[in-house]
């Protein structure tokens, strides 16, 4: 499950794109951060996605990825020319075929070849219409589905959705949301396996794993922060952050599917396990507020910026990432266990994050601003963010009090984290 929101320059108060993302996966799933740079490669060799080879591609541009530790492709990301893309699984009557892309693969492959989110568009549904999608995506239980995006660059953004090999695609004006369910009806101005003016989303949409889903609402929630609008990087954070109406408060005693800030427990399997908001800026460079944790209500977004070389929470290898998303995990399954009081947290969070929000728009008041002032900033954040995860930090996370479903749930789930699939 996952969720996906973008405001264009007109529907945000600092004139650039926003598009941010939570990623809702397993709980005991890592979720990392990776910097992969342009790279040349022999045109048409074998490029090795999670459950396929595909013809490679002479040239892939540097891209910054946020992905389940064990696929090749990701949730969500950027690349050097300011494409930022999201996914989410989507479910449909079309019958699954063989093992073939998965919607993380297209949205990477999408990112490493395209200059434009126009361009992304095409790459993705020629690769779509070439390989096909297919795949467990599950980690500790099988989880096939189809896939919808939110693309976008500095100037324009597109919602492409999928079922099968067949997908329907519209530019966005001003903002959209996307959520675990088709939403185009009959909007689209690209097609394959419709017809012009055919209801895309009741031609395919498997009404009852959709339901399940409770995305209809969730969708909702992300629509009414937008429509606040103008919206800043601050609104979009709040909105990744937020609960279903009846939740606020009882975020850490139950699961709730229906909140965009989702958290796992009883029946629920999924909670979000990263989250990100990208800044797309046309002349100067981007800032991705990363958090690099589950839980986008207690974590911290910290700013990076594309090609800064500026350390944590971006890494060169997953098994670095791994161990930076586990230990905040830890900290997660803390609040659960009643041993970190998460207001506490949540203020220091907010006085930190102020801060860096603050010093980030002073930095970029003047127009681009020198790369050594935004490593310095990142750098710092980071230093800033890992102090306090070391002041809440308990070894005493895995025991969780109580005997009902909640309880065992997350017994569970501690007495394996860490230990892979």
């Amino acid at each position: 499950m996952c969720d996906t929101l973008c405001a264009l320059p007109d529907w945000t108060r600092s004139s650039h794109t926003i598009l941010a993302k939570n990623s809702d996966r397993d709980p005991n799933e890592p979720h990392v951060i990776r910097y992969i740079p342009a790279r040349e490669h022999a045109a048409g060799s074998p490029l090795r996605c999670t459950y396929i080879d595909i013809p490679q591609t002479p040239h892939t541009h540097a891209v910054m990825l946020f992905k389940p530790d064990w696929i090749w492709g990701a949730e969500m990301g950027v690349n050097e020319y300011g494409v930022a893309i999201g996914n989410e699984a989507v479910f449909t009557r079309v019958k699954r075929g063989p093992e073939a892309l998965t919607g993380m693969d297209l949205l990477r492959l999408g990112l490493e070849r395209s200059e434009s989110a126009e361009q992304a568009v095409e790459v993705m549904v020629d690769l779509l219409g070439a390989h096909g999608q297919g795949g467990d995506c599950g980690y500790e239980h099988p989880f096939h589905y189809d896939n919808s995006f939110l693309i976008a660059d500095p100037a324009r953004a597109y919602v492409l959705e999928t079922a099968g090999k067949n997908y329907a695609a519209y530019e966005v004006n001003k903002n959209a949301a996307i959520s675990n369910r088709l939403s185009i009806t009959t909007e689209h101005t690209l097609r394959r396996g419709i017809e012009k003016g055919e209801d895309f989303a009741k031609r395919f949409t498997d009404p009852i794993r959709s339901h399940f889903s409770k995305a209809k609402g969730r969708r909702t929630q992300s629509l009414c922060a937008l429509d606040h609008g103008p919206v800043d990087t601050a609104d979009m954070m709040n909105a990744l952050r937020a609960h279903a109406p009846g939740q606020e408060g009882r975020e850490f005693t139950r699961g709730h599917v229906g909140s965009v800030c989702m958290h796992g427990g009883g029946l629920i399997g999924d909670q979000s396990a990263g989250s990100f908001v990208a800044v797309l800026r046309e002349n100067a460079p981007m800032t991705i507020w990363a958090t690099g944790a589950s839980i986008p209500c207690i974590a911290a977004f910290k700013p990076l910026f594309f090609g800064v070389d500026s350390g944590a929470p971006v890494f060169e290898t997953d098994a670095e990432g791994r161990e930076y998303w586990l230990r905040r995990e830890r900290l997660h399954r803390a609040v659960l266990a009643g041993k970190v009081d998460p207001e506490a947290l949540r203020k220091r969070r907010d006085a930190l994050e102020q801060a860096w929000l603050t010093e980030e728009a002073n930095l970029f008041s003047s127009g681009a601003p020198d790369p050594a002032a935004l490593a310095k900033l990142a750098k710092r954040a980071a230093s800033e963010e890992a102090a306090m995860i070391d002041e809440f930090y308990t070894e005493d996370w895995a025991d969780m009090p109580g005997r009902g479903r909640f309880a065992r749930y997350w017994g569970k789930k501690n007495a394996t984290l860490g230990k892979g699939k």
